[in-house]
């Protein structure tokens, strides 16, 4: 089981839900309920939205859950991961990255030639900035109709409120690490 299946799975016990019940408050069907609390299926952000809603809780909640004043550790392999409905982009989310039951660290994977999400998918406010660090690859960050590249290494510090995306330019798979600060 991940750490995200097992967080739903619990989140899930603690409301008294069958996964029938969820699956049907969230328009699922119970087959893919027990593949994702299972580990063996990633759930779509959309997915995730529609699970989060029917537990009444925001999707940051799927991954959060630790007490005030520890330290969480995690490993590689245990990353809850998040892809997106027509689009080959995953995000680790990086456990550290969580504050206020909110998303703040993902390092996002992008296939050869591959555009990511646009920003209509990752709602931000504006003023809100956020950090972008090409861990491998040369990709082109788009932000506000420019065209930026960038190759392992580089960075740009932008307002996450203003359209942005990315995409890989190469032949090989690309991944950035997007952090939201503030």
């Amino acid at each position: 089981m991940t750490a995200l299946g097992g967080r739903i799975k619990g989140l899930r016990a603690e409301r008294e839900l069958q996964q029938r019940q969820l699956a049907e408050k969230a328009d699922l069907t119970p087959s893919m309920v027990s593949q994702i609390e299972s580990g063996r299926l990633t759930p779509s952000l959309h997915t995730l939205g529609r699970i989060a809603a029917a537990l009444g809780v925001p999707i940051g909640a799927l991954f959060d859950g630790q007490p005030a004043g520890s330290i969480v550790v995690t490993r590689r392999k245990d990353y809850p991961v998040v892809s997106f409905d027509g689009s080959s982009e995953r995000w680790a989310v990086l456990g550290a990255g969580l504050f206020q039951g909110k998303i703040r660290a993902v390092v996002s994977t992008l296939g050869p030639r591959e555009r990511g999400v646009t920003t209509e998918k990752v709602i931000i406010k504006p003023g809100q900035m956020k950090l972008f660090y090409v861990i491998d690859g040369k990709v082109a960050l788009h932000y506000n109709g420019d065209r930026h590249l960038l190759e392992a290494g580089d960075s740009a510090l932008l307002d996450g409120g203003t359209p942005h995306g990315w995409e890989n330019l190469g032949t090989k798979r690309a991944q950035a690490l997007w952090v939201i600060l503030g």
